[in-house]
């Protein structure tokens, strides 16, 4: 896609020196990889979390088609499960309240789908009884 602006390689952006460049107080050197900070592993855009989006997407298509949509079951319990290892390591994060936040969520979508799928199981084994019980009655 063309935008008309004349294209630039990274390395020949102007650099940003110090405070009196930008009259933003930069983070001193010494605090950016201290020790105790949490170690950013992924940083992007709205393109990069597009195309995770896209990966994330095409992993599902490709679980489904390979468990005969019997896969789906389980996503239930993972949702669950990778929402406890983000509560049990908040601590960790970059931001821990989004972590929080976004774990309890994993947490709470994927405990409604379990709830759901036994009550249906609870009332399909229920009418089958049933049917059972009132078959030999006309």
């Amino acid at each position: 896609m063309d935008t008309g602006l004349p294209e630039k390689p990274v390395d020949d952006l102007p650099q940003v020196s110090s405070e009196a460049d930008t009259g933003v107080a930069l983070p001193a050197a010494e605090n950016v990889g201290s020790p105790g900070a949490p170690q950013v592993t992924f940083r992007g855009n709205t393109y990069d979390l597009a195309s995770l989006g896209a990966l994330g997407v095409g992993v599902l298509l490709l679980f489904s088609c390979l468990t005969c949509n019997m896969g789906y079951y389980c996503l239930p319990i993972v949702a669950v499960a990778l929402g406890a290892v983000g509560l049990l390591g908040a601590r960790q994060s970059v931001e821990e309240g989004r972590t929080r936040l976004w774990s309890w969520l994993g947490i709470a979508a994927g405990g409604v789908v379990l709830l759901i799928i036994v009550l249906l199981i609870v009332l399909y084994v229920g009418i089958i009884v049933l049917a059972a019980v009132s078959g030999g009655q006309d």
